[in-house]
């Protein structure tokens, strides 16, 4: 299963590679033409995914290796990748909210501002919005063959699902203002009208790169499992299996660091006694293996309290 997993993910990053570069030059290349800091920013964003693309294809071929120095593998290169990715994207949509932000003002001020050419601006959006949302239902389908177990694959397909809002608003909204009158009160649009858009979509999307950082800092600090339904599923098999009226258990601990999930079930030294214990160890054999049949990747830890 772990060779399948390694070789669905590296199909999926290395199709997001191309896809991604492909994106970023075409961004910039409009930009040029068109002179639109949202076309800017989606470049970048583009440039980012792929760059990033880069490393997690790197991290599918190590992270379940063991050894003597890392006897768990190093899943944590997964968390650490999506951490730095929120930190990347966060950092865009910042400098977004910043230049345009200057941009806005350097107009209210007077200063002289080339208008938006906006000719090439559609054909741009319906192939960048096909390119992204297509990747990201690739990365989803990709990842649901393998029972949604890279966390990798889930972070590049809601940024490409991003990526593809970002595109398909930013174009949407430019093509609108080419039909702006230059005459009209809403002429400033023709000028800042693309300024205006970015500032308000790095708004709405800021609150994304927070919650990658966020989910990635409680992974790489060993906190609670944040996915509730995975959690629930995976405490209902624990006492499913292990708990009982003679050894319940006293404590039940769940994280997850990257792909990997670590389970810690306590149990009350003076209740073991009390149990078979042959019986018992078979109980946590069938919990483990029906663990690693759903999470693949999954370690199982009881500690007496």
């Amino acid at each position: 299963m772990k060779e399948i997993i390694s070789t669905v993910e590296r199909k999926a990053l290395l199709l997001g590679i191309a896809a991604n570069l492909i994106m970023a030059f075409s961004g910039w290349a409009v930009y040029y033409l068109s002179g639109s800091e949202a076309l800017l920013l989606d470049g970048n964003m583009s440039f980012i995914l792929f760059i990033s693309s880069l490393v997690a294809l790197k991290i599918a071929k190590i992270k379940s290796t063991r050894s003597d120095d890392f006897p768990f593998g190093l899943y944590v290169t997964e968390a650490l990748y999506s951490f730095m990715k929120g930190l990347l994207l966060l950092g865009v949509v910042i400098s977004a909210i910043v230049s345009n932000s200057s941009k806005i003002l350097s107009y209210l001020s007077g200063d002289t501002i080339e208008a938006i050419k906006t000719g090439t601006i559609i054909y741009y959006a319906v192939a960048m919005v096909s390119i992204c949302w297509g990747l990201s239902l690739y990365y989803y389908r990709s990842n649901k063959k393998i029972n949604h177990a890279s966390s990798m694959l889930s972070v590049d397909q809601k940024s490409s699902f991003i990526d593809g809002i970002l595109s398909a608003s930013t174009g949407a909204a430019l093509v609108l203002i080419g039909y702006v009158d230059p005459n009209s009160s809403w002429k400033f649009l023709l000028y800042i009208g693309d300024a205006i858009l970015v500032f308000v979509l790095a708004l709405c999307m800021i609150s994304q790169p927070i919650s990658i950082i966020k989910n990635a800092f409680i992974e790489l600090a060993g906190g609670k499992l944040q996915d509730k339904e995975r959690y629930a599923e995976i405490k209902k098999l624990v006492y499913q299996h292990l708990d009982s009226s003679l050894a319940p258990v006293s404590s039940l601990n769940i994280s997850k660091t990257g792909s990997s999930y670590l389970v810690v079930v306590g149990v009350e030294l003076k209740t073991l006694t009390t149990v078979n214990a042959d019986s018992w160890n078979q109980s946590k054999a069938r919990l483990k293996e029906q663990l690693k049949s759903q999470f693949t990747f999954v370690d199982l830890e009881v500690i007496v309290q």
